[in-house]
């Protein structure tokens, strides 16, 4: 009678144990809890299909490859919510309004720099940290704290280029270019003028374009009656320029295999980007694994879109961890400003305040890329790396430069 007691005493004593550890006694394990980031980015038409999809997905590989992270001894996880900000300013009013009013979001990424200035105010106003595509140097500053520019820097990434450029093309003393007519066109072409005047190119013209339009050739022509020696030109003009018989060297900001496709690969051999992309020999081994699982799971080639906005959810994320909360607004931004993080690509920061009067623009190790190649290799491969500059060197040219 004892020995059967003693039996069921045991059983009893495990199922409390078992019962308990399932209840939350005996250790209670914190349950993980969402951070919320709203997303405005075009998802229909041409800026959806080249950019705003793109970044959704190179948003949700990274959350998907961050999984649960840690701040302060409780456990997280992203939680994205995207809207259609059309690339414009009414769409990024809509998206803003919608993800803070119905999403509740602690952060936002805006796409597009008309979407992210209507976004601001809205943002500012509810204390929501905003990350924008290329905004106006007067878009920033201590009066609006909330807002950085996310994407790689454009002062430095410009300063990079037109370095190479002076030191490659010393023939060249002339520059013109073709631009969209919105304040990112605006913002580049303001920053691309400085840095020629700098290296001694005196920069003609530029023609500003609706973001829809589809017939270039007569903006190709003002141009080309210019002939300048560099152009800020993109593929869809290439053609038309080429056709008509300059002999200039292009360049652009940024670059597909299949924007490519605008023009023939005799018209692009040579053409020069000036944004870090994911592609060419000198990739940081993290890039090139995140290259291929998002071309494994979403059956394309990852592209600066897709690379740019991974980037912004890993820094984000050290960045909370540093800062040691997830709502503490001030502290996260103060953070933001001081403390230099870790990606895939390497270390980047926040900076050059010097330049925009608050130090909000995200410098990153440059690269500049040369397009050589039949378009019959594996995408990506045509992009060869011409020059590059660390964090430090490109962020202190970009102050000898634009520094006030």
């Amino acid at each position: 009678m004892k020995k059967w007691f003693s039996v069921v005493a045991i059983v009893v004593l495990c199922l409390a144990l078992v019962v308990g550890v399932a209840c939350g006694g005996g250790g209670k394990e914190e349950k993980v809890k969402e951070v919320k980031w709203g997303i405005g980015t075009p998802l229909k038409g041409i800026y959806g299909k080249f950019l705003g999809i793109p970044a959704k997905q190179g948003f949700e590989l990274a959350a998907e490859k961050i999984g649960e992270f840690t701040v302060d001894g409780q456990r997280y996880k992203w939680n994205l919510m995207f809207e259609d900000n059309g690339w414009d300013a009414e769409g990024g009013t809509a998206s803003a309004t919608k993800l803070i009013s119905e999403g509740g979001v602690n952060f936002m990424t805006q796409l597009g720099g008309d979407a992210g200035m209507a976004a601001q105010t809205i943002c500012e106003e509810s204390g929501v940290i905003l990350f924008t595509t290329d905004i106006p140097l007067d878009a920033l500053g201590p009066d609006k704290p909330h807002t950085f520019a996310g994407t790689p820097c454009v002062y430095s990434s410009v300063a990079t280029l037109m370095k190479y450029i002076s030191e490659t093309h010393p023939e060249a003393k002339t520059g013109a270019g073709i631009s969209e007519d919105t304040s990112t066109g605006h913002m580049i072409m303001g920053a691309i003028d400085t840095a020629a005047d700098y290296y001694g190119i005196e920069w003609l013209s530029t023609e500003y374009f609706d973001p829809y339009t589809t017939e270039f050739y007569p903006i190709a022509a003002k141009i080309m009656n210019l002939n300048p020696d560099i152009g800020y030109i993109d593929t869809r003009q290439i053609g038309a320029m080429r056709e008509m018989g300059w002999k200039g060297v292009s360049f652009y900001g940024v670059y597909t295999t299949d924007a490519a496709g605008y023009c023939s690969w005799d018209d692009i051999q040579g053409h020069l980007i000036l944004f870090p992309h994911p592609h060419g020999e000198g990739l940081p081994e993290a890039i090139t694994e995140i290259a291929a699982e998002y071309q494994q799971q979403f059956g394309e080639q990852f592209t600066f879109m897709s690379f740019f906005y991974a980037m912004q959810l890993y820094f984000m994320t050290d960045a909370l961890q540093k800062a040691g909360t997830v709502d503490d607004v001030d502290q996260i931004i103060a953070t933001l400003e001081t403390e230099t993080f870790d990606t895939p690509l390497g270390p980047v920061k926040f900076g050059l305040s010097e330049v925009d009067g608050i130090g909000h623009q995200l410098l990153t190790p440059t690269w500049i890329g040369e397009i050589r190649g039949t378009g019959e290799i594996t995408p990506g491969e045509e992009f060869h790396w011409a020059f590059d500059l660390s964090l430090e060197e490109a962020e202190a040219l970009a102050l000898e430069i634009y520094g006030k």
